[in-house]
This record gives C-alpha cells, structure tokens and sequence, in this order.
C-alpha cells in the first residue's frame, strides 16, 4: 500500500515538473537595452520609442544609436536582425573607425558560435518612428526607435522676383536639418533693401516660418535676404544658410495697363488669325467651286463636240450611202446597154 501511494506522488510530482522545467535551448535570451549608458525599458512599445538623436555631425556616437546587449542565447544558433526606418551597426564611432551617417544595413545575422551573447546598435537619421525586429531561435522580440532632429541646417524660401508697387506679400520659409527633419523654434533673419516687414516668426511644428513684406509705392529695385545659422557638416552636403533675391517692383496701373493691353493684343491677334482663317477658308471655297464649274463646263463642251461629231458622222454616212445607191443604180444602166449592144 505504501508503495503504491509512493508511485502515486512521484508520478504527481513528475507531471508538475514538466510545467517549471523548460529545456534550455527554448530558453528567451535576455535583451538590455541602452542608449548612452542609460536603459532603456519602454522601447517595446510604439507610443514609447527610444529615443535618439540623428547623426547630424556624420558620426555615430553613443549619443545617435541604441545599443544591444543579448545574453542567454542557445549555442550554436544565430540572432536575426531587421529594421525599418532605422540602420544596423556592429560598432559605434571612434577616431580610428569612424562610422558615418551612410553606414549600416537594415538587415543583419549574428552567428554566436560557441558563445552566447550577442552585441549590436541601431541608428535612425529620421524623426519618424523606426522599428527594430530581433529574432532567435523561434522568439521574436520588437523594439521601436525614434531620432531627435539636428540643428537647423538647410533653409527653404521662394522669393518673387517681380512685385507691383504697395502691395502686401506674405512670405512662408521653411528650415529642416541635414536629414530633411523639421526643425522647431528657428527664427531666420531678414535684410531688406527698398522694403518693409514683419519680423519673421519661429518656425511652428511643421518647421514653417512666417513674414510680410510691403513693396515701395515708386517703381524701382528692391532686394531681401533670408539667413538661418548653420555649420556644414564634413562628409555632408554644405548648408543652404542663406536665400538672397534682387526684385523688380513695377507700377501698379502700369502693370495693369501693361496687361490690359496685352490681352487686347492678344484679342485683336486672334481675331486677325481668326478672319484670315475664314478668308482663307472662303477663298479655299470660291476656288474649289471655281474648279467645279470649269469642270462642269469642260463637260459640257466637250458633250457638245461629241453631240456634233455623231451627227456629222450620221450625216456622212447618209452621204455615202447616197453615192452608194447611185453608183449602183448608174452600174446598173450601163450593165443593161452593154447587154443590148451585144446581143445586136
């Protein structure tokens, strides 16, 4: 009995087991996340990415890349890595590797070997959310990534070239940073000649900034020059700091009677095209029917001449036929008298 009741619980505590002892091999490997030494422990969730900032000076240092440091992999197996908006890296910046802003691939495969951990980096050179897929031995682990834009580096800005006198503009500039990220905050710095603004505003959420300009009253020259601070970056294409335009302002009425008078021109060409289209189109008429009379004409000539060769035709062989019957008729007389003469 006490046998029975011994195989009993050990067959118990067997099935237990099985539900608290997994083998190692289908073991998660643990996976620190850091950036710049700090940890990271919300970065598996969209709403809260990691957070980095874009490689604006062209290197990736520890500041630009999130770091991670895989433990507990089975042997032998591999790490698989895929990004999206976002880079790979093995190794971060130094003076005697530098890594640039071009480097990196969105996908990678780590061979541990005989080890079981694993190292690598993520970098991102848009604001936009990235997200990094990390996968082993049948787990699959998400991680999202976003960058911080750089300084302002590039300047947006399209000048007119013509305005008319007094009038009003409203001017809208844009400033982004070497990636193309918007840049929040920056206020560009106007230089007018012959004009008056508005001070330009800080650039908005969208990296738009705002201004108006009132043109002179006199016709003449006038130029403005939009200027936002920037550092070029080596490696990178130079900044657009500065956009400089030269106007022509003109005379309002001027303009108008310019416009005014061109249109009328415009008018009068297309009329004077149109009439000699329907001239033309007359002529082109009067000729073809010029053509169809003659035509008819020639027709009827040469019926005529036809008509008069038949009845001259019929009248000639009414003629012969004529001559014909007294030809055979005079025969016939002298064929007789013969006959009398020589029966004599």
């Amino acid at each position: 009995m006490f046998k029975k009741k011994l195989t009993s619980i050990l067959t118990v505590l067997g099935v237990i087991s099985t539900f608290f002892v997994s083998p190692s091999a289908a073991a998660n490997p643990l996976i620190a996340l850091t950036v710049n030494g700090v940890t990271i422990t919300t970065a598996n969730a969209a709403a809260t990415p990691a957070t980095v900032s874009v490689p604006a000076d062209n290197q990736i240092d520890a500041t630009d890349a999130l770091k991670f440091s895989m433990s507990g992999i089975a042997a032998g197996t591999s790490v698989s890595v895929t990004v999206q908006n976002a880079f790979i890296i093995s190794n971060l910046s130094s003076t005697l590797n530098p890594v640039t802003s071009s480097a990196g691939t969105t996908s990678a495969t780590f061979n541990v070997g005989t080890g079981t951990t694993a190292e690598f980096y993520a970098f991102t050179k848009s604001s936009g959310l990235g997200t990094i897929t990390v996968s082993n031995s049948g787990s699959t682990f998400t991680y999202y990534i976003r960058g911080t834009a750089g300084p302002a580096y590039n300047l947006s800005f399209t000048p007119f070239t013509t305005a008319s006198t007094s009038t009003i503009i409203k001017y809208t500039s844009k400033v982004t940073d070497v990636f193309g990220n918007i840049v929040v905050g920056v206020t560009p710095a106007l230089s007018l000649i012959n004009l008056t603004s508005t001070t330009p505003t800080s650039t908005n959420v969208e990296g738009i900034s705002e201004f108006t300009v009132t043109y002179p009253s006199i016709p003449g020259k006038s130029a403005l020059s939009l200027l936002i601070v920037a550092t070029d970056s080596i490696g990178l294409p130079p900044a657009v700091k500065q956009i400089s335009s030269f106007i022509e302002v003109v005379d309002a009425n001027a303009a108008l009677a310019a416009e005014k008078s061109g249109r009328a021109a415009d008018k009068a060409a297309s009329d004077a095209a149109l009439a000699a289209e329907k001239s033309g189109r007359a002529a082109d008429k009067a000729a073809s029917d010029a053509a169809l009379a003659a035509e008819k004409s020639g027709r009827a000539a040469d019926k005529a001449a036809s008509d008069k060769n038949i009845v001259d035709l019929t009248n000639n062989v009414a003629a012969l036929t004529r001559q014909v019957a007294q030809l055979k008729a005079l025969y016939n007389k002298l064929a007789i008298r013969f006959k009398q003469k020589t029966i004599k």
